[in-house]
């Protein structure tokens, strides 16, 4: 209890209040609303209820509060785009369909990877302890945060609940939304893993395990539902991920009952073994191990050698890859390529011994491959998964095509407004990529990365309708 009280402090949510203002509903899906709905985690409740202080529930006039911890992307908060909460009480106190907003607070404390980490309470026209059984049975609190894009138009959390109509509701016996640590995971990549265990009793790795690198855990506590204690409103039970890694038997045990955490990868390890151990103040105590076999997920090593890395772009379709020009050469995607290019293909070759060198329906298993690009200005990388080609002796062949990253292709908008070309004919655009397996990357010269030019006719339909 005193943990709680010191870490509302930490995050200096705590002092003047910002008041409630009244708010317009969300208005989601109608010709003349510009309120939209988020699914994919640019804003997300972790969880929200009445805030213990160790000697009671906390109040602010009549009414307890309510806080909650809200999570936006991390772009989202580099953009500086608000967070905020919406929240209206249907049966009783405040008069229905009156909706209270409330500004959201960053906190210093470091918050899920890939996002930042904000307070938000909410206390006004909400129930309280002078409410009788009845009123509070009655009692049904819907909440939803969301952001204000750039453009003011405001973008609703519905990552949990998928329904755009639906909101979070905030109902007896518990008052509270729990956290979901499955919801908006941490982000994984070729740098990142991220071990999936979901309450269907499947287990997943997103992203790449990779030596040196680091790991989250998202567990669903429905996995382990049976020891479950309860004081004064405080949770007296834990679920506590134990990893150990191989060969070196380095050990981490961290709590998953709340949140996803995230822990560092050895440089030396070759294996993460993990098992759950669900406990509570009561003594019972439950497992969670695979049998007892426990759940053993293999690191991903960069291979031996990776090469041969080209671009072709002809109308022979004679072979997809060979012949291409090196990627250190750069090259040309122009209205011809567009056009008349029946290949249009990034091609690359790995060598890992007794991994490349024989047939394996799950050699896609076993090495992660992917091209990472960004159009030149830009600072976040893009990632695009490449599909293995075929076998070439020793060697892995893979292969990506450019159209589908082609940012001047018919009816889309890229990330940035095209140039001009010196003789003012045609609109071109620069990329950025290189190739990562496993982790390991491939690029030009270190820290650089291999280029390309996409050149077009001016597009009457950017023009229309994309705006930078």
């Amino acid at each position: 209890m005193l943990l709680r009280v010191c870490v509302i402090l930490l995050a200096g949510c705590v002092g003047a209040e910002s008041a409630s203002v009244t708010a317009g509903a969300p208005v989601i899906g109608k010709a003349d609303s510009t309120d939209r709905a988020d699914h994919g985690c640019q804003v997300v409740l972790r969880d929200l209820e009445r805030n213990w202080t160790g000697l009671g529930w906390e109040t602010v006039g009549d009414s307890w509060v309510w806080q909650g911890t809200l999570e936006i992307s991390e772009q989202a908060h580099a953009a500086g785009l608000p967070a905020r909460a919406l929240y209206t009480i249907g049966d009783a106190g405040d008069e229905p369909g009156t909706w209270r907003e409330v500004t959201a607070t960053p906190v210093a404390v470091p918050g899920t990877p890939g996002f930042a980490r904000y307070t938000v309470r909410l206390h006004e026209a909400l129930p309280g302890p002078d409410w009788s059984s009845d009123e509070l049975d009655a009692a049904k609190i819907q909440v939803v945060p969301f952001l204000i894009d750039e453009d003011g138009s405001r973008v609703f959390d519905h990552n949990r609940n998928v329904d755009d109509s639906a909101n979070y509701l905030v109902e007896s016996p518990d008052f509270a939304i729990w956290s979901a640590p499955t919801v908006c995971i941490p982000p994984a990549g070729p740098d990142h893993a991220t071990l999936v265990f979901a309450a269907d009793f499947s287990e997943r790795r997103e992203g790449v395990l990779s030596p040196g690198s680091d790991l989250t855990i998202s567990y669903d506590p429905a996995r382990l539902p049976n020891c479950r204690h309860w004081r004064n409103g405080n949770a007296l039970w834990d679920i506590a991920a134990h990893v150990r890694f191989e060969p070196g038997g380095e050990r981490s045990d961290v709590s998953v009952r709340d949140g996803a955490p995230t822990i560092a990868v050895p440089a030396t390890a070759r294996a993460a073994v993990l098992w759950f151990e669900n406990t509570s103040a009561s003594g019972c105590q439950a497992w969670d191990s695979n049998l007892g076999a426990n759940y053993t997920f293999t690191a991903m090593v960069p291979p031996q050698w990776v090469g041969e890395t080209q671009n072709r772009f002809t109308r022979d379709t004679s072979d997809v890859c060979a012949g291409g020009a090196s990627a250190s050469s750069g090259f040309l995607f122009d209205t011809w390529t567009r056009e008349r290019a029946a290949i249009t293909n990034l091609c690359f070759q790995i060598y890992e011994p007794g991994l490349t060198d024989r047939d394996d329906p799950d050699l896609w298993q076993k090495l992660d491959v992917s091209v990472r690009w960004r159009l030149a200005g830009e600072i976040a990388w893009q990632t695009r998964p490449v599909a293995f080609e075929r076998r070439l002796g020793n060697n892995a062949q893979y292969r990506v095509s450019w159209r589908e990253l082609d940012p001047l292709r018919s009816y889309h908008c890229p990330a940035r407004a095209p140039q001009p070309t010196p003789d003012g004919m045609y609109e071109q655009l620069a990329l950025e990529y290189y190739v990562v397996v496993n982790g390991g990357e491939t690029r030009p010269v270190p820290g650089g990365a291999f280029a390309g030019q996409f050149i077009d006719y001016p597009d009457a339909w950017r023009d229309a309708n994309c705006s930078w």
